[in-house]
C-alpha cells in the first residue's frame, strides 16, 4: 500500500517527499526516491540502520530530527550528571525502548532496577503504586507526548512525586508541555528535569515533529532557491520545477535532486526554531543543542545545556535558591539519630531539656548540631525519630540495606540521619553526606595499668639483702683492716710538732679507730679525704676498696634507675603497629562498624594481619556495642584492646578514669549528615557546617559534651610520656634516712658538747653551770672566729659577768 501511495504520488509530479512517519515504511519510501533521484526529507527519529556491505544506490535521504546516537548521548549525560546509580524506566513504544537501550551501551551503569512499559488504557496508577514501593525513586520517562501529562498527574495521585524524588523526560519539546503549572500544586521537593531543542517560538507551530518539519520545509525552500540563483549563472541549466514519474518506466530521473540534497548538507546551519544543524555526508542531523530544563514551583529554569562536547552549566542558580530557601521555612524536617555518646544520649535526670522523643527525652552533641542548622537555615521545624538498630547492615547476598540510619534514607523515611556516622565510599554509593562536622580516626583503648605503692626505701630495692650485708661487713673489715695496718707501718707515725720540737719523745699516728672508718666511708660515699695515706700498703688497701666501691656506684645507679621507673613504664603495645607483633594481648572491633570495614579493606600488609587476626579468633573478639566493647577492656585485666574511633575513646576516657588512648590516631575519616542522593538541602547544610566551624560553635559543642561532667583528671604524666617524674612516695626513705642521720649526729654533738663541758669544769675548777653559760654564750656568738683555751674568771680584763655568768674571752675579726 505505502509503494503504490508513492507511486500516485509521483505521476502528480513532485520535487521532493516528506515523511513518512512510521519507521516501517520509511524505507519503502526512501527506496523509490532514491531510484528516481527525488530528494527524500524526514522529520522524526529514526534508529540508525546498520552499514551494508555494498551500497546499490545512493541515497537521497535527508533526516532533519536530531540523530538517534546523539540524542542518547544528550540523555546518558543527564542522568550521569545527576549521579543516578539506579533508576525506573517508564516506555510506550519500541522507538521509546531503543532510545533507553542505546543509552545504557554509552554509560557504564549500574543495574536498571526495572523497565515498565506503559500499558494500554488511559490508567496507570496501578503501575505508578508499584514503582512508589519500590526501593528507588529515580524514573526516566519516554512515552508519547500526549500521555506524559496523564503520567504525571497520576504519579501525582499515588504519592509518586514526593521528596527526593528525581523524573527525567526525555521529549525535546518539554518547555511547551503545562508542566510547570502542574509542578505549582505539588509541594514537594521532586525534581523533573526536561529536555527541549527548541529555541525560538513560531505561532501555530506546536510539538517536535511540527517544529522539525518546519525547520525542514524552510531548509528545502532555501536550497531550492541557491540550485535556482546557480542556474542563472551557469550556461546549463537545471531544471528544478517538478516532474511527472512512473514506477512503470523508471528512466526517468530527476537531475536536480542529487544537487538539492547536496545544496542542503552544505547551507543547513541553524533552523528558523530548532536552532544548530548539521548535516552530515549519510543525511543525519549532527551538532544541535539540547536546552536541560528544571521545573520549580514557581517557573521553569533553564540550568544547562548539551551539545556535541558535553553538557555546559548556564549558572542559572538564584532563582532555584531562592525557592528552595523558601521551601525550607515552610518544610519540617524528619531527622533520624541512633544512640551513642555524647552524640544522641537519654536525659535520666528527669530534667525537661533536650528533644521529646517517644515519651523521653534526648540531648547530646547531634542534636544541638541539628538545632544551629536549624536556626542557621531558618526551618520551620525539625522532629527526631529513632533507631533502635546500628548504623545500617549491608547483606551483600540480597544486596539490600537493612535497618538502621542508612535504611530509614533509602526508604525516605527521613530528610536527614545524624549521629557518629563515618563517611565511607560504600555508604556514599548509596546516600550523600554533607562535610564533615567532625574528624576522626582509630585509635586503641586499652585499660590503665594498676598503680603500686611504692616502698618506703625504694633506693635499696636494686640490691638485695644479703649484698647490703656483705658490703656492710666488707667496709667494717676493710676500716680494721687499715686501722691495723697504719699501726704496723713506720711511715704512717708522725711527729706533730715537728716545727717547734724537732726531736719529740712522743709520734702521733692519725689513722686512729675513728679516721680509719671516716677515711673508708668518704671513699665509698665517692668523697675525698684531707687524711691520706702514705704507706705502700696501705695505698694498695685503699686503692682496691675504691676500686670496689667504683664498680658497685656504677651497678647501683644503673639499676635504681630501672626500679624507680618500672612503673611508669609504656603499655605492652605503643600503637596499632604493634598490635600483630604479639599475641598475649587479644584485640578487637565493633562488628559490622566503620573502624572493622576499615582493617577487613585495608590493602596494607598489617592492617590484613590484624584483619585475619580478629576474624579467626575464637571465641570472637567482635562486639555488638561500643559499651560492651569497653567493659570488656575493663574486665580483660589488660588482656583485651579495643579498636575504635579515636573521638569516642576520648569520651570515655574522661569518664572512666582506667582506660587511655594507645598510640596515634590512624587514618582520617570524618562524621558527616547522611541524606538521600542528589539531596537540594545539600549545599545549603554544607555552607551551615562551614559557617558554625568558622564562628567556634562546633568546638563549642564539642568542649561542652565531651569535657563537660568528665570524672577523671589528667595525669601530668600522661600528657608528656618523656618525662618520668619521681614522686615524694619514692624518695621518701632517702628524706628519712637522712632526717635520721642528722638527728643522730645531733645528738651526737649534744653529747660531745656536755662532755666537753665537764672535762673543762674539772680541768679548770669552776661549775658546770658557768661553763655551760660560757659555752653556749660562745656558740651563739656567730661573729667569733678564735677560742680560748681556758676559761677565766672575771678579774681577767676580756672576761666580764653577765647576769652571774661568765664570758668566754674573744677577739674580734
Amino acid at each position: 500500500m505505502t509503494a503504490k501511495a508513492t507511486c500516485e504520488l509521483l505521476e502528480k509530479g513532485v520535487a521532493a517527499i516528506f515523511g513518512p512517519s512510521s519507521r516501517y515504511t520509511s524505507g519503502i519510501v526512501a527506496s523509490i526516491a532514491a531510484r528516481f533521484n527525488i530528494p527524500h526529507i524526514e522529520y522524526v527519529w529514526r534508529e540508525r540502520e546498520k552499514k551494508k556491505k555494498k551500497k546499490t544506490s545512493p541515497s537521497m535521504t535527508i533526516n532533519i530530527f536530531p540523530a538517534n546516537e546523539q540524542i542518547s548521548q544528550a540523555i546518558a549525560d543527564v542522568i550521569d550528571s545527576m549521579k543516578w546509580q539506579k533508576f525506573v524506566a517508564i516506555y510506550e513504544t519500541d522507538e521509546g525502548l531503543s532510545r533507553l537501550q542505546k543509552t545504557l551501551t554509552l554509560k557504564e551503569y549500574p543495574i536498571i532496577h526495572t523497565v515498565w512499559k506503559l500499558n494500554e488504557g488511559s490508567d496507570y496508577r496501578s503501575m505508578l503504586k508499584k514503582i512508589r514501593h519500590l526501593p528507588v525513586c529515580n524514573i526516566i520517562i519516554d512515552v508519547k507526548p500526549k500521555n506524559i501529562m496523564k503520567v504525571l498527574h497520576q504519579a501525582k495521585e499515588v504519592n509518586l512525586l514526593a521528596d527526593y524524588c528525581n523524573f527525567v523526560i526525555t521529549y525535546l519539546d518539554i518547555s511547551m508541555l503545562p508542566i510547570a503549572k502542574m509542578r505549582n500544586n505539588v509541594n514537594t521537593t521532586v525534581n523533573i528535569t526536561g529536555l527541549s531543542i527548541r529555541e525560538n517560538d513560531v505561532e501555530k507551530i506546536d510539538g517536535l515533529d511540527s517544529m522539525v518539519l518546519y525547520d525542514a520545509v524552510f531548509l528545502l525552500h532555501k536550497a531550492l532557491e541557491t540550485v535556482n540563483a546557480r542556474n542563472s549563472k551557469n550556461k546549463v541549466y537545471m531544471s528544478i520545477d517538478p516532474i511527472r514519474f512512473s514506477c512503470i518506466n523508471k528512466t526517468t530521473l530527476y537531475e536536480a535532486g542529487p544537487n538539492i540534497i547536496s545544496v542542503m548538507q552544505k547551507i543547513s546551519k541553524k533552523g528558523k526554531i530548532t536552532g544548530n544543524m548539521y548535516i552530515d555526508k549519510y543525511g543525519r542531523r549532527q551538532r544541535f543543542n539540547v536546552k536541560i530544563l528544571n521545573f520549580q514551583q514557581s517557573d521553569v529554569i533553564q540550568m544547562s545545556y548539551w551539545d556535541f562536547n558535553g553538557i555546559h552549566a548556564t549558572q542559572i542558580k538564584e532563582k532555584k535558591d531562592i525557592d528552595l530557601h523558601k521551601f525550607m521555612k515552610e518544610k519540617i524536617f524528619k531527622i533520624s539519630i541512633k544512640i551513642s555518646a555524647p552524640y544522641i544520649m537519654e536525659v535520666t535526670d528527669g530534667s525537661t531539656r533536650g528533644e521529646l522523643i517517644d515519651w523521653k527525652r534526648y540531648e547530646g552533641f547531634c542534636i544541638d548540631l541539628i538545632n544551629h542548622i536549624a536556626d542557621h537555615l531558618r526551618f520551620k521545624g525539625v522532629v527526631f525519630q529513632l533507631v533502635n538498630d546500628r548504623y545500617g547492615f549491608y547483606d551483600s547476598q540480597t544486596k539490600t540495606w537493612h535497618r538502621g540510619l542508612i535504611k530509614s534514607i533509602l526508604n525516605n523515611e527521613a530528610d536527614l540521619a545524624i549521629s557518629d556516622l563515618t563517611i565511607t565510599s560504600f555508604r556514599e554509593s548509596v546516600v550523600d553526606f554533607s562535610l564533615p562536622f567532625m574528624t576522626s580516626g582509630y585509635s586503641i583503648m586499652f585499660s590503665k595499668p594498676e598503680k603500686k605503692v611504692p616502698p618506703l626505701f625504694p633506693f635499696l630495692l636494686p640490691l638485695s639483702t644479703k649484698v647490703w650485708i656483705y658490703m656492710a661487713i666488707a667496709y667494717l673489715v676493710v676500716s680494721i683492716m687499715l686501722f691495723i695496718q697504719a699501726r704496723m707501718v713506720p711511715d704512717e707515725w708522725n711527729n706533730s710538732h715537728h716545727l717547734c720540737n724537732a726531736d719529740p719523745e712522743e709520734l702521733k699516728n692519725k689513722f686512729n679507730f675513728k679516721n680509719s672508718f671516716f677515711l673508708i666511708i668518704s671513699f665509698f660515699m665517692q668523697q675525698g679525704s684531707n687524711i691520706l695515706p702514705k704507706a705502700s700498703s696501705l695505698r694498695m688497701l685503699t686503692s682496691m676498696w675504691y676500686f670496689f666501691t667504683l664498680i658497685i656506684y656504677s651497678l647501683y645507679t644503673a639499676n635504681l634507675a630501672a626500679f624507680l621507673t618500672v612503673d611508669k613504664m609504656d603499655p605492652p603495645i605503643k600503637g596499632i603497629e604493634d598490635l600483630p607483633k604479639q599475641t598475649k594481648i587479644k584485640y578487637g572491633a565493633l562488628r559490622g562498624g566503620a573502624t572493622a570495614t576499615f582493617f577487613k579493606n585495608s590493602n596494607y600488609s598489617t592492617y590484613k594481619q590484624i584483619w585475619a587476626v580478629m576474624a579467626n579468633s575464637r571465641p570472637s573478639v567482635f562486639t555488638s556495642t561500643i559499651e560492651e566493647g569497653i567493659n570488656r577492656v575493663l574486665n580483660s585485666k589488660r588482656q583485651y584492646a579495643f579498636l575504635m574511633e579515636s573521638t569516642t575513646i576520648e569520651y570515655n576516657t574522661e569518664r572512666k578514669c582506667d582506660i587511655i588512648k594507645i598510640g596515634n590516631v590512624l587514618g582520617n575519616r570524618g562524621y558527616g549528615i547522611a541524606m538521600p542522593r542528589n539531596s537540594p538541602y545539600k549545599t545549603h547544610i554544607n555552607y551551615a557546617i562551614l559557617r558554625l566551624r568558622e564562628k567556634g560553635i562546633l568546638q563549642n559543642l564539642k568542649t561542652k559534651w565531651w569535657k563537660g561532667g568528665g570524672l577523671c583528671k589528667k595525669d601530668e604524666m600522661e600528657k608528656n610520656k618523656s618525662i618520668y617524674e619521681l614522686e615524694m612516695a619514692n624518695v621518701g626513705g632517702v628524706f628519712f634516712i637522712l632526717t635520721c642521720g642528722c638527728s643522730v649526729s645531733f645528738f651526737i654533738a649534744i653529747c660531745e658538747f656536755l662532755w666537753h663541758i665537764r672535762k673543762v669544769a674539772v680541768i679548770e675548777k669552776i661549775s658546770l653551770w658557768e661553763v655551760l653559760v660560757a659555752e653556749l654564750k660562745f656558740a651563739v656568738n656567730i661573729f667569733a672566729i678564735t677560742k680560748p683555751v681556758k676559761i677565766a674568771k672575771s678579774s681577767n680584763s676580756n672576761i666580764s659577768f653577765r647576769e652571774g655568768g661568765l664570758d668566754r674571752a674573744v677577739s674580734r675579726a
